[in-house]
């Protein structure tokens, strides 16, 4: 089973409890599930689903050589939890990250995003805001270009991420959809990488929350596909799915030589597309 496969049948799944919850009442009721917020199940999802779906026959190396993972113990806000993935070592054409899959245990859609990166970055490290739906545990998985898989994988203690309800609203959400920011942070390093931040405006409706307004369940609609470009050069793409925050935001690494243009191609679930240039300049901060 490949990974659109999943990705598809995450969206049906979403999509079906949607139109299967037809009254305000019941779902509120559906939604304050009685579950304590620290449930942990006896079943062990990564082991006895998530890793054959994923990763079926493949050696995972879990150890911190490759890839580190920052992420807070109790997140403040289970919407906007941020996760910060840090690469141990440089992007280079003989040995480079060229896949990081990551992945929240307990979410209704676990597969957050499949990152495909490239050495036209110069370092691996990606940070950006998921939801969680209820105490789990995350895990970034690094693939190199050799073959090699290495995991590192953090606990953490939030819920109701996914099901938060929309407080705002959806029409005016909807007309900035698509709006594009990037900026470079901090000077460019000695290794001529630049951190670089991107953000699109979405809701990114995860088919999991109610309107506050009405009462109804929000459809889902969502970013499920990235594509940054630097000068004609792919720097990083990704697949993404209902466990990225609203307000999509990546920071990242580039290299930006004497400057020249970023372009974002964005594509949602409703197959919206969304396309912006931004000049980079070498001195930007």
């Amino acid at each position: 089973m490949n990974i659109r496969s999943l990705f598809k049948r995450g969206a049906v799944v979403v999509a079906l409890i949607a139109a299967a919850i037809s009254t305000p009442a019941f779902a509120e009721d559906l939604l304050s599930v009685a579950r304590p917020k620290d449930y942990k199940s006896d079943v062990d999802l990564w082991s006895t689903f998530l890793r054959e779906a994923f990763f079926k026959d493949v050696e995972i190396i879990e150890d911190k050589t490759v890839i580190d993972m920052t992420t807070p113990y109790r997140a403040e806000d289970a919407a906007l939890t941020p996760v910060t993935i840090t690469a141990q070592i440089p992007q280079t054409p003989e040995r480079y990250i060229e896949k990081i899959y990551l992945v929240i245990d307990n979410n209704p859609q676990p597969l957050v995003g499949t990152f495909n990166l490239t050495p036209d970055m110069g370092k691996a490290d990606l940070a950006m805001r998921v939801r969680i739906d209820r105490y789990t545990n995350i895990r970034a998985i690094a693939v190199l270009n050799t073959g090699e898989h290495h995991m590192v994988t953090n606990y953490v203690k939030a819920s109701g991420g996914c099901s938060d309800p929309f407080g705002g609203d959806i029409y005016e959400a909807l007309k900035r959809a698509g709006g594009m920011k990037f900026r470079t942070v901090g000077e460019i390093l000695a290794d001529s990488t630049q951190v670089g931040q991107f953000s699109v405006s979405h809701p990114n409706f995860t088919g999991m929350s109610v309107n506050q307004r009405t009462g109804n369940i929000v459809p889902p609609h969502y970013v499920n596909k990235l594509k940054l470009t630097f000068n004609d050069k792919t720097i990083m793409s990704a697949e993404t799915g209902i466990s990225i925050s609203q307000d999509p935001s990546f920071r990242f690494f580039f290299k930006p030589g004497q400057g020249g243009k970023l372009r974002a191609d964005v594509e949602d679930s409703k197959g919206n597309k969304y396309t912006e240039e931004f000049e980079v300049t070498e001195k930007a901060s």
